[in-house]
């Protein structure tokens, strides 16, 4: 195309040549000419540009088309079917719900020494393991099971005897723990569950080995200035047959306030009522109760404590009144206590010191329930003193020891020496 219009060009060229006349109209049809040329130039690159674009789009609409191939070449190859699809979502449903769950326990080893008034001395190495398991049933249920050694309701302890005989293991919990965002913050518990009261883990009514089994509601907020603490349950004490069975029903409700800037004082008060108590010769059977049989209980408690700081160290103040509103006996229906703790022992090289006194009559509290290291098998018409300590070797490793004074209803004395090596994982 460019020749033909370089002809054309030069054939006019020729014509106005011919009849071009003078100098001026010969440079007039040279500029005309140039600028022919010019527009021609740039119409060539203009083509040119189009022409690469051209292939460009080519190259790309290729290349997309090669990796639409391939993606339905890779999803061919992915195609499941419904069986493989099942098989796979409960295989990662298994691993979602492995990686919920969440093990941990502990295992301790005892030295005991038990010195009685009438110079009876008794020895025991003793060792408790409880392990257990804990995870999420769905966005408001958890769960917990846990076993261990011992076989009482009040102590998971196993002797070491019996010619290095086995061991037994139990079921010590097995609960759920539901908590839907309808009921406000509070959680209900349902099973062999942990204790859901404030006990301070004295044992003057409960023992601190034993797990309620029922049903309980526990419920915490803070609402300036204070924080409420509240519980209430229902529990199984004991299936009568022919009789009517006896039920645990328990209230407790407690206050916890910051006094003094970084004091806190806690106050409470608890009624646990023993349903039909009387229907039996012994609310729990235990050899050496002490309760009056066939005695009623109902329990009204009230609690406090006193926490703050010494040069950095927390102490603790704490107290229990406990009065058997139901006991036959107005003489024989009262428990107190009254203890400190000095420390935290929490990281390594941590310690605490503790220290109480307490007196039980003989139908203040169920015996058989209550400390079951205090004061022998007498369980209650006793009192004393216990001293403890704890030092916290290393990380989930602990010391513990304990030294008892008791008295019992015959007024004999007993002291006993408890050495513990704790380890939790």
């Amino acid at each position: 195309m460019k020749k033909i219009l370089m002809i054309a060009a030069v054939a006019v060229m020729a014509v106005f040549s011919v009849q071009a006349q003078g100098s001026e109209e010969l440079s007039a049809l040279q500029k005309q000419l140039n600028e022919l040329s010019a527009k021609i130039a740039q119409l060539e690159k203009a083509n040119a540009e189009k022409a690469a674009q051209v292939e460009k789009t080519a190259q790309v609409e290729n290349a997309n088309a090669a990796k639409i191939a391939q993606i339905e070449q890779d999803n061919a190859k992915k195609t499941w079917s419904l069986e493989q699809l099942q098989a796979e979502g409960k295989k990662n449903m298994a691993g979602a719900w492995a990686n919920d769950i969440k093990l941990k326990g502990d295992v301790r080893a005892r030295y005991e020494n038990r010195q009685v008034a009438d110079n009876t001395t008794k020895d025991r190495q003793r060792i408790r393991l409880r392990v257990g398991a804990y995870g999420k049933v769905n966005d408001f249920t958890d769960f917990g099971v846990r076993l261990a050694t011992g076989g009482s309701r009040t102590s998971s302890n196993a002797d070491l005897d019996d010619s290095a005989g086995m061991k037994s293991i139990y079921l010590d919990q097995a609960y759920v723990d539901m908590h839907p965002e309808m009921m406000g913050g509070a959680h209900l518990f349902l099973g062999k569950m942990p204790q859901p009261w404030i006990t301070y883990n004295t044992g003057l009514i409960w023992d601190t080995d034993l797990n309620p089994e029922g049903a309980a509601v526990t419920y915490e907020k803070q609402f300036l200035p204070a924080k409420l603490m509240a519980n209430a349950g229902t529990f199984v004490m004991k299936e009568n047959g022919a009789n009517p069975d006896i039920q645990l029903s328990s209230a407790q409700v407690a206050v916890e306030k910051k006094i003094f800037g970084t004091h806190t004082l806690t106050l409470g008060i608890s009624d646990y009522y023993f349903g039909n108590a009387n229907s039996s010769t012994n609310l729990v059977n235990t050899s050496g109760s002490r309760n009056t049989p066939r005695t009623e209980f109902n329990l009204v408690e009230g609690f406090g404590s006193y926490g703050f700081d010494v040069f950095k160290v927390p102490v603790l103040l704490n107290a229990q009144y406990v009065v058997n509103i139901e006991a036959k006996n107005s003489n024989e229906d009262t428990a107190y206590l009254a203890g400190i703790t000095i420390g935290k022992a929490k990281d390594k090289g941590s310690w605490e010191i503790g220290y109480n006194y307490r007196d039980i009559q003989k139908d203040a509290v169920v015996a058989g329930l209550n400390d079951s290291d205090f004061a022998g098998e007498t369980w209650t018409d006793c009192s004393g003193h216990v001293f403890r300590g704890k030092y916290q070797i290393a990380k989930n490793l602990s010391l513990d020891g304990a030294y008892i004074l008791s008295t019992d209803y015959k007024n004999q004395d007993a002291n006993t020496l408890q050495a513990d090596l704790n380890f939790k994982f």
